[in-house]
């Protein structure tokens, strides 16, 4: 009788089959983290898992569609969305279901990635991978001008006349003004103490001294600095007219497999920094991240809890990690795990600015429908560099204009942050 009752119970835990939407993998890294997850999970587990891979570009409606009719996957994989998605019920919220196992996880990953997803308490995902904005040097070329790696944008403010007499140029690529200034703003309105939102998701933090004075030096960059206002990728950096290039984490893979020629010449470094009143540098930039969360519709939540786990746990984050890289030339993915992060298999250099930009970054806080309040700082930062608006005047609209639709959603939301209290 045991025996039946054994194989029953088998049975019944191979059947169990989790389904995954993970935005932001390639079908190339599904295939590898598939093998894994197969071989690995599903071999101890019984538990069967298909992860569906998915773009940036059209899995925010999908993901809002399966949610209104509530046939959803068991786990998906989110962005900046995901509080917004918890507060309307189609999350579950990590801390009240598993409280003392989620702590011990929450410390494993980098502070500088939970701002987004932490609200009142709530944790509705786990980071999973990371995303950061990283600086390239021409060390090469610096070091033929008797300069070194800057370490302070005061440092490049000095350089940049030598730079431009020889038609070279220090700059932004990702966070110019043309490609997602919202992120070069940041950079300096962080490093200045400033911020985008105040901590309780529904009124802007840019009306704030500090965050004027950033955003200030963010705009003196291309209007009395002589930044270029937009980037064209790698071919500048690599013919060593820009001296310094600032784009995502993929900058490394792709100057590794796009531009070999240059091995040697450049370096993986901190972005530059803004000196603090105690003498430290502040070195913070953006730092994001994509989250995995247990929908609230899934009938298999305690396995879909068991794969998160073991998602998420040091060995395995490695493990992909480091698959993806030897198996996909040019791609890279990296593990929100901190100790993971430490074991994957890239030049030491390139990791310890990696690991320490993560470090220094500052989350940025939750705030509602985000997407949409992150054009007003693009608005501003055109305002003052492309219509030469003062950046104070220009700031402070914005945060004027964020104070107004983010109160409109408070209206809107006000019953489901009753259910928080």
């Amino acid at each position: 009788m045991s025996l039946v009752f054994v194989l029953v119970l088998a049975n019944f835990i191979q059947a169990t089959t989790l389904e995954i939407w993970y935005v932001g993998w390639t079908n190339e890294m599904k295939t590898v983290a598939q093998s894994i997850i197969d071989s690995q999970f599903t071999a101890k587990t019984g538990i069967d898992v298909k992860v569906e891979p998915l773009s940036w570009s059209d899995y925010y409606n999908k993901y809002l569609l399966s949610l209104a009719s509530r046939d959803t996957p068991d786990l998906f994989v989110l962005g900046t969305e995901t509080v917004d998605f918890g507060l309307r019920g189609g999350l579950v919220d990590l801390a009240k279901f598993k409280p003392d196992e989620f702590a011990e996880m929450e410390k494993e990953v980098f502070g500088s990635l939970m701002g987004p997803f932490s609200f009142r308490g709530t944790r509705f995902g786990m980071p999973v991978s990371i995303g950061a904005m990283i600086a390239a040097y021409r060390q090469d070329i610096l070091n033929d001008m008797g300069l070194s790696i800057p370490n302070e944008w005061e440092d490049i403010k000095k350089w940049q006349p030598k730079a431009m007499a020889q038609n070279r140029t220090f700059g932004f690529h990702y966070g110019s003004v043309q490609y997602d200034s919202i992120w070069g703003a940041y950079t300096l309105i962080t490093q200045n103490g400033g911020q985008l939102f105040n901590p309780d998701g529904f009124s802007s933090a840019l009306d704030k001294p500090e965050s004027i004075k950033g955003f200030q030096e963010y705009i003196s960059l291309f209007k009395d600095h002589k930044f270029p206002q937009v980037g064209v990728g790698l071919p500048p950096f690599v013919s060593g007219e820009w001296l310094m290039i600032t784009d995502g984490i993929w900058l490394y893979p792709n100057l590794l497999q796009h531009a070999p020629q240059l091995k040697g010449k450049w370096v993986l470094d901190l972005m530059p920094g803004t000196k603090q009143s105690d003498g430290s540098i502040h070195h913070g930039s953006f730092a994001g991240s994509s989250v995995m969360g247990i929908s609230t519709y899934s009938k298999h939540k305690e396995e879909a809890w068991q794969f998160l786990k073991w998602f998420t746990s040091t060995e395995t984050q490695a493990n992909i990690s480091n698959s993806i890289i030897e198996q996909i030339p040019g791609s890279m993915w990296l593990p929100a795990n901190k100790e993971a992060l430490a074991n994957i298999e890239i030049d030491d250099d390139a990791r310890n600015a990696i690991y320490g930009q993560l470090s220094h970054s500052e989350p940025a806080p939750y705030a509602i429908n985000v997407a949409v309040l992150y054009r007003y700082v693009k608005f501003a930062v055109d305002k003052s560099v492309l219509q030469d608006m003062d950046p104070k005047e220009a700031i402070l609209e914005a945060a004027k204009e964020m104070n107004a639709e983010m109160a409109r959603r408070k209206k809107e939301y006000s019953r489901l942050l009753a259910n928080l209290d």
